[in-house]
């Protein structure tokens, strides 16, 4: 069985965080986002990957990736380049397959839920369902008798609350149902189009309704109840860097390289390499990413990503976009770009 990540799309709902590079590269709690689904596949033994890369900045994805080899996986990549639909990525892959089964894991969604269903699956495919309380913001899907009888991308009228997972399972025989699709009104190959054309030619399509947590990290909001969640499932305390004169209390990670300097930490909490902590109060759920610099400040919920430095000011619930710098002034000085959130 082969491994499909999706990491195409623009982020527009995350921007100006994306402006920079793609949403699924985005570090919550010490790793990219698609690198939790990456790792989920090859705990499940899935070690050859075809990754379909957007177009905004694809070359971050595979200098980080590579090819592979450090996570014990292989990695081939694939250009979709315009956002043409999910079922139009997929359709890409059909040459990296090669003639196997294949998972379909969306690089933006987190799912920490076992996904042994779509391992091993009968039928065309296997889709992941969650109850959600609002239905018109995904792919939904109409069980009924034990059976996906309907797939629909956002519907206008509530026709279930079972929203696609970003996960799934199909057989080779979805290529031939995607050769015969038309664009929807977004112009795109929908995924869920390709799913429904293989129930209308009689396919079994399984499904499995998930219990646990997931989530698809498409808002702000989603991206700091991500980081709280896997903070505060998987973090233990792990202090490789250095710590000096410094109250370090909980699920801390200093990871190699890093400096904890006169400080109070209180986790869960990560820090990345090569990051300074200096006269400072790091409160509970907060990642910080490589190279960040915070001194003579309190931080609380928030995500502070690669190359950011925060001085002499108090945050919450906040998100720092790489190689940003956030200081107190006697006179506020702002260049804000597109759909920031400023508050003071």
């Amino acid at each position: 069985m082969r491994g499909v990540i999706l990491h195409g799309g623009a982020g527009t709902r995350l921007r100006p965080l994306t402006h920079s590079g793609p949403k699924q590269l985005i570090k919550i709690a010490g790793k990219p986002i698609s690198m939790w689904g990456v790792q989920q596949l090859i705990s499940f033994g899935i070690s050859e990957l075809c990754v379909v890369l957007g177009e905004n900045h694809p070359e971050q994805v595979v200098e980080f990736y590579g090819d592979g080899s450090w996570l014990g996986a292989k990695v081939t990549y694939i250009y979709q380049g315009e956002p043409l639909g999910l079922a139009h990525a997929i359709y890409l892959t059909k040459e990296c397959t090669r003639g196997e089964d294949f998972v379909v894991y969306l690089g933006d969604n987190v799912v920490l839920e076992k996904i042994d269903s779509l391992i091993k699956f009968k039928g065309a495919a296997s889709i992941l369902l969650a109850k959600v309380e609002d239905p018109s913001r995904f792919g939904v899907a109409l069980v009924e008798g034990g059976r996906v009888r309907r797939v629909v991308e956002k519907p206008k009228e509530s026709i279930s609350d079972l929203a696609l997972v970003g996960v799934y399972g199909f057989t080779q025989e979805v290529f031939e149902v995607i050769e015969g699709l038309s664009p929807s009104w977004r112009g795109e190959l929908e995924i869920t189009d390709a799913i429904q054309g293989l129930i209308d030619r009689g396919k079994e399509v399984t499904f499995s309704v998930i219990e646990g947590w997931w989530k698809d990290t498409g808002t702000v909001r989603d991206l700091l109840d991500a980081n709280l969640f896997l903070l505060d499932r998987y973090m233990n305390r792990s202090l490789r860097g250095s710590v000096n004169n410094s109250v370090v209390e909980g699920r801390v990670v200093v990871e190699e390289g890093a400096l904890v300097e006169g400080s109070i930490i209180r986790g869960p909490v990560y820090i990345g390499r090569e990051s300074v902590v200096k006269d400072s109060r790091v409160m509970p759920f907060t990642s910080l990413g490589e190279r960040c610099r915070v001194q003579n400040s309190s931080i609380e919920n928030s995500l502070v990503l690669d190359g950011s430095s925060i001085e002499g000011v108090e945050l919450a619930d906040s998100i720092i976009g790489r190689n940003s710098r956030v200081s107190k002034s006697h006179r506020s000085s702002l260049v804000v770009g597109e759909g920031s959130v400023v508050k003071l």
